[in-house]
């Protein structure tokens, strides 16, 4: 059925509050974690254990981006089949009707880029405005990106942008494998409900 223009635009606004949904925590914890990193680096002058510092620091995002990415998956997997029941049953519930909140490969890379937009703005404007004030705002809130390529050396500015690749394709990445894990998990269970109904018989 064709969607009129009011209906469309009610979709995509019920999409984006999803997909923000989905990228708060990980924009949260993206934040915590660098004030952290920074904290911890500023107290030493050793480059070896800033770098042991760093490492920890982005390690335990990649393990908080996969543990975020994949619940995520595991979420649009179980509401697109929830969602499916309602349509069969003929349900008025709009999510269920527009197909919000379901499984798509392309939401897993788009939650993982709205995580970094803040990063981006930030980053952006700090190209063109170098002071120690804004330096450190952008270090301490973003730390996770713009550490890595300040313990290397002096590059441009322009590079920090290439560290939203990481989150992006990690959250993508174990978006999809939750996803494929909640399948499995909801095909033994379809498996199991039907052996059983066979022995009742």
């Amino acid at each position: 059925m064709e969607l009129t223009p009011e209906q469309k635009r009610q979709k995509v606004g019920l999409e984006i509050k999803d997909l923000l949904l989905g990228a708060a925590f990980p924009l949260m914890l993206q934040m915590i974690l660098s004030a952290c990193i920074v904290l911890f680096i500023d107290y030493t002058n050793e480059l070896p254990l800033k770098a042991v510092i760093l490492a920890i620091g982005e390690i335990l995002l990649i393990v908080a981006y996969v543990i975020f990415g994949r619940q995520n998956g595991i979420t649009a997997v179980r509401r697109g089949l929830q969602s499916q029941k309602k349509r069969n049953a003929n349900s008025d519930d709009i999510k269920a009707y527009y197909k919000t909140g379901e499984y798509a490969l392309y939401k897993g890379f788009l939650i993982g880029f709205i995580s970094c937009i803040p990063f981006i703005i930030f980053q952006f404007i700090g190209v063109f405005v170098h002071n120690k004030i804004y330096t450190f705002v952008l270090r301490y809130a973003f730390g996770w990106a713009v550490y890595p390529f300040v313990l290397i050396g002096e590059i441009s500015d322009w590079v920090n942008f290439v560290a939203i690749i990481f989150p992006v394709c990690i959250h993508a990445a174990a978006y999809y494998w939750g996803a494929w894990k909640e399948r499995k998990n909801q095909q033994k269970v379809a498996e199991a409900q039907e052996i059983k109904a066979k022995h009742r018989k």
